[in-house]
């Protein structure tokens, strides 16, 4: 019998030392606040600027190219993206497709990596480049130096997406992609990113 007054004395404090802790700190009460969704990457202006990335729920996130951001071309790119020319575009004039092809499919930076986006394409093959017509009408035609028959829904988005945006700022452009193994796909991007 000894043993449970002990017990029981020990619960008392214990609840009282809990009610002190939390209310005796002056900390206001406050509502539940929500966490929301992942972290994702925003977008503003310039959206003849945007890549296309996929986001960790599976849709589409755009990330603006930044002026200090380099891209690497030329017959010499590899897949680290450590050789070849550097492009880097002036604030004043928009970055030329192709261009924006390429720096899509060197993939991510970092700290888009890091808000969780990925990319659902695969590297360019080695010394590929893309090369991009705008026809009267406002169709574009990019030749891309991937595989088209293997990709993925996701993945053609991205590009479609990419590409549609940088000729028009409603991203309302028809894209026809040809990869180097002949396929061709042709699409509109469905999404506004504002």
């Amino acid at each position: 019998m000894r043993h449970a007054r002990t017990f029981r004395g020990a619960g008392a404090v214990a609840v009282v030392a809990g009610a002190l802790l939390l209310g005796g700190c002056g900390i206001q009460e406050t509502e539940v606040i929500g966490a929301g969704s992942p972290a994702t990457v925003e977008a503003f202006g310039g959206r003849d600027r945007l890549l296309f990335f996929r986001s960790p729920d599976g849709g589409l996130n755009p990330v603006m190219l930044v002026n200090e951001s380099a891209i690497m071309i030329g017959p010499d790119y590899d897949e680290s993206g450590t050789k070849g020319d550097v492009y880097s575009s002036g604030e004043d004039r928009p970055v030329p497709t192709d261009k924006l092809i390429m720096a899509l499919l060197a993939g991510p930076r970092e700290e888009d990596r890091a808000a969780g986006l990925t990319t659902s394409l695969p590297r360019p093959r080695r010394g590929g480049m893309a090369q991009v017509e705008v026809a009267t009408g406002g169709q574009v035609t990019a030749r891309v130096p991937i595989a088209l028959g293997a990709l993925d829904r996701t993945a053609l988005r991205q590009l479609v997406c990419t590409i549609a945006y940088s000729q028009d700022s409603t991203g309302r452009s028809t894209v026809r992609l040809i990869g180097f193994d002949g396929v061709a796909q042709q699409d509109t991007c469905a999404l506004d990113p504002a």
